[in-house]
Formats: C-alpha cells, structure tokens, sequence
C-alpha cells in the first residue's frame, strides 16, 4: 500500500512502537479512544498557555482570564472530578506563573505547527513553545502534564524531542540551542540536547517505522494488553477476559 496521503507524527509512530494493532484500530478504523479526565486535563493546560502566551500581557490576570477562558470540564466522570482537576490546574498555573510566567526569555512561537520530510514521507506536528533569549539562544519546550516526572535518562532518550529537534532544523530553520521537557505538576523544567547522531536514529526509526505501516505490517504485541485501552475490545488481546469480568 503506498497512500500519498499518509503522514508522519510522532503520537502515530509512538502508537505503532507500543502495539502495531493498537495503530490499525486507531488510525485506519478509527476506534479513538474516549475523552477521559486526563485528556481533558491535558488539552485545557495546553490551550491556556497557548492563549496565554498569544495575549502577550504576561500578568497574572491574563493567566487567570485564559484559564477560564479555556477550562474544559469534558471528559470527567463526576462534578466532583471535575473539581479536583479544575483545583490542581489552578495550583500548577499559579506555581507556573510564579516561577516561569514572568520569565525573561521572549516567546516566539507557541502551539506551532510544522510540516517536513522524513524521506519520502510528510512529517507532522506541533511544538508547544520555543522561547529566545536576549543573547539570541532559542529554546524548545514540550510539555508535560501527566503526574510523573521522568528521569534525566528518560528525558534524554525521548523520541518526540529527537524528532521536533529534526523539524526544528528542517522546517522551521534553526537548531534550539536549550531543549528541555517541562513538567507542569511538578513545575519543573528538565534540560537535554540532542546530537546529530541521535537525531539521525531517530529519523531512520521514524522512517522504518512509516514503511512498516504503509506495508501493512500490524502483529499485535499482546505484552502491552494489561495496560492498553483497548484491552476489552480489541480482538487480539490477552487481558480481555481477566479485565471484561470486572
């Protein structure tokens, strides 16, 4: 199968490395998986600080109006969850503004979306912030907002900042001097860098990757059944009459 309209992105190709069925149910017969609280959770904190950043007023009040400006209560089970998360996202915004939202560096561009080339693919996505600094430097930011934070080894071999390194260079035409990953819950930022070498492996996995899905190549790996959320209903999976009768 060779499809012209198939792109790349690194949540497809990062769904293709956890189960290769799991990618045939999600993006060929679209079987999406259902909003929860931590989707949920995860969208508003990214569209605050988009539509935060995009005022360009870096006051407390601006946070604070874009946050219920963009607070989504989708996807929670009860009024209650709700609560609980609208309270955390409160906290975490304010740690944020406290220690990184009167920050010097000059944002440039937030939610950025990028088209490039990884071989005879098209390779998509979007950059949640890169920042300048006076002296110039440029800074690329992912954020995080799950409630663990991740290990300097972690962060270090993580494959989207490998890939949005690569984007970085090719479509956006600079090299981020400072990459790092920012774990909002924990208000924390983790630094890394990225070489050409391990940029380069990244690129060649995305690429085999891409070939393996346009060759149709779905085994499913039913050692990730117990923890995919597809597990009661995919066909294949192994955790289904263990996790169904429950």
């Amino acid at each position: 199968m060779r499809d012209n309209t198939f792109k790349i992105s690194y949540s497809r190709i990062n769904t293709y490395l956890f189960c290769p069925h799991k990618y045939k149910m999600v993006y060929i017969e679209n079987q999406y998986i259902p909003l929860n609280a931590d989707i949920s959770f995860g969208l508003s904190v990214h569209r605050i600080l988009e539509h935060y950043y995009k005022t360009g007023s870096y006051t407390y009040e601006s946070l604070s109006d874009s946050f219920n400006l963009n607070w989504e209560s989708s996807g929670y089970q009860t009024p209650q969850d709700v609560y609980v998360y609208y309270l955390r996202a409160q906290k975490l915004l304010k740690d944020f503004w406290e220690t990184f939202g009167r920050h010097k560096p000059k944002n440039i561009l937030t939610e950025k979306r990028f088209e490039a080339n990884i071989g005879q693919y098209q390779f998509i996505g979007i950059i949640d912030r890169i920042d300048e600094y006076e002296d110039g430097t440029r800074e690329l930011v992912d954020y995080k907002t799950h409630k663990t934070m991740w290990s300097q080894q972690a962060v270090d071999n993580d494959l989207q900042l490998s890939l949005y390194c690569y984007a970085c260079k090719t479509a956006l035409g600079f090299v981020p001097e400072k990459i790092a990953i920012y774990f909002l819950s924990h208000n924390t930022k983790i630094y890394t860098q990225r070489d050409e070498d391990k940029i380069k492996q990244a690129v060649d996995l995305s690429l085999n990757i891409s070939d393996k899905i346009t060759a149709e190549e779905f085994t499913p790996d039913i050692s990730k059944c117990k923890i995919c959320d597809f597990r009661n209903s995919c066909i294949h999976s192994s955790a289904k009459d263990k996790e169904g009768t429950k």
